[in-house]
């Protein structure tokens, strides 16, 4: 489907069960999921429509500068949910194409201008959602998660948001930004894992000039930077423990002092943190300060890997085709489906959308996925080109665990102590690295 249409045309259908379950009493929610808007949402009942532009008049008012003023008018019809563009000058561009009508039966993602909107049915009574913002998902452990997110949201709190690589932490910090009272003010990032030294100093609290050699004019961090609004400390595990003391005064005394300076200045900030570390291992191993933990871990928010959230590998996978870079009448093959549900996952959702993206632009997934068997580091490394080095080598060397703890565990038929000892490892740690990548033992770990 090229070029623009004046019929209008239908998105996609319902089956004969999904017809019974919405019926003609369901409404329609219409959310951004991507652009400055990210999270704003209304809701359509029959018979309702509302218009989405930049306008001050405008029912669903954005704010991308991209958007037109009167961009396209959304109606829930008698056939399902109408949008119907209104003369945008960048158009409204659904499956690859830029469309003028079109009628959204179960679900569709449209873009308009730089903003990305997802419109799906709603069954009379509600259910559950399946989507916090750009977080999608509807098997149990989404669902949990979408809650605590939600709950967190609306509070001022210090959350610590954990989990493997590639999990989507940074995406469901944005989230909180965004679903949050401060979502119009600074939402800044600092990748703690990626500074050293002198640098992650200046980058984190400021500096004045002179303060070290090369600092030539006063710089505000990025705590202060982001004052009124959300920081989010980026894998805040790795942040050098000379510098973390500085760090627990900025959380407790809501102050921060800039390198080289002797003055002390005031912060409004939220602060959202994320490692994939065990931070209570590290602690005990004298890596990271017990009383920061503590400060950090106030609303402590795990995000699941993929492996544990396979139900949700088909609607992330219709997302993913639905994004920007996506092809008209490209799908993935039953066969690519079914092996993408026996797949390891080492990178998460991240590696899940490097490789459909692979495939869409006609890459070869399929080596991948096949012959791997679930826990293989080589499948790692054929994943690895579509991860940066730093995730790429964690997912490695998780990779590795896996397989070699694996195979111990096997030959010391399930029992972890024999584990342990033929490992070389305390018998404690042992089961700490059961539990960490979900291994299956013969007996429960000690607690």
């Amino acid at each position: 489907m090229a070029g623009d249409t004046t019929a209008p045309l239908v998105a996609d259908q319902l089956s004969p069960q999904e017809l019974a379950t919405f019926g003609p009493d369901a409404s329609y929610l219409v959310e951004v999921v991507r652009g400055p808007d990210a999270g704003t949402s209304v809701t359509l009942a029959p018979g309702e429509s509302v218009v989405v532009g930049t306008a001050s008049d405008a029912s669903l008012r954005l704010s991308d500068e991209t958007v037109s003023r009167r961009h396209l008018r959304l109606t829930r019809t008698a056939e399902g949910l109408s949008l119907e563009d209104l003369g945008s000058s960048n158009g409204t561009v659904l499956g690859g194409a830029r469309v003028q009508q079109v009628v959204v039966r179960r679900e569709a993602f449209f873009t308009t201008g730089a903003s990305v909107l997802r419109a799906a049915a709603v069954p009379p009574g509600g259910g559950e959602p399946t989507r916090f913002g750009a977080l999608v998902g509807s098997g149990a452990r989404m669902q949990a998660l979408f809650a605590q997110l939600q709950r967190a949201a609306g509070s001022i709190s210090t959350v610590l948001l954990t989990g493997e690589t590639g999990t989507g932490k940074e995406l469901a910090a944005r989230e909180l930004h965004a679903q949050s009272p401060r979502r119009h003010r600074p939402f800044v990032v600092v990748d703690c894992g990626a500074l050293g030294g002198e640098l992650v100093s200046s980058t984190l609290f400021g500096h004045v000039r002179g303060a070290f050699t090369g600092a030539g004019a006063d710089r505000v961090g990025a705590i202060e930077a982001a004052s009124g609004g959300t920081v989010f400390l980026d894998e805040v595990g790795d942040l050098p423990l000379e510098l973390q003391p500085t760090l627990l005064r900025v959380l407790e005394g809501r102050t921060v002092r800039r390198v080289g300076d002797t003055v002390d200045r005031a912060v409004d900030v939220r602060v959202l943190a994320a490692t994939h570390r065990d931070l209570e291992a590290e602690v005990a191993a004298g890596r990271f300060r017990e009383d920061l933990y503590y400060r950090l871990n106030v609303i402590r928010v795990e995000v699941p890997p993929l492996r544990e959230r396979l139900d949700d590998l088909p609607r992330l996978v219709a997302a993913f085709l639905a994004g920007p870079r996506a092809v008209p009448g490209f799908a993935l093959s039953p066969q690519v489906l079914e092996a993408m549900q026996t797949y390891r996952w080492p990178g998460n959702v991240r590696e899940l959308r490097n490789l459909v993206e692979r495939a869409v632009a006609g890459g070869e997934i399929s080596s991948v996925l096949a012959g791997r068997g679930p826990t293989s580091a080589e499948a790692v490394l054929q994943a690895g080109v579509d991860l940066p080095f730093k995730q790429a080598k964690e997912a490695l060397v998780e990779a590795f665990a896996r397989d070699y703890f694996t195979r111990l565990l096997e030959r010391s038929g399930g029992k972890v102590a024999e584990m342990a000892k033929a490992a070389g490892i305390a018998r404690t740690y042992a089961h700490d690295v059961v539990k960490k990548l979900g291994l299956k033992t013969s007996d429960e770990p000690k607690r």
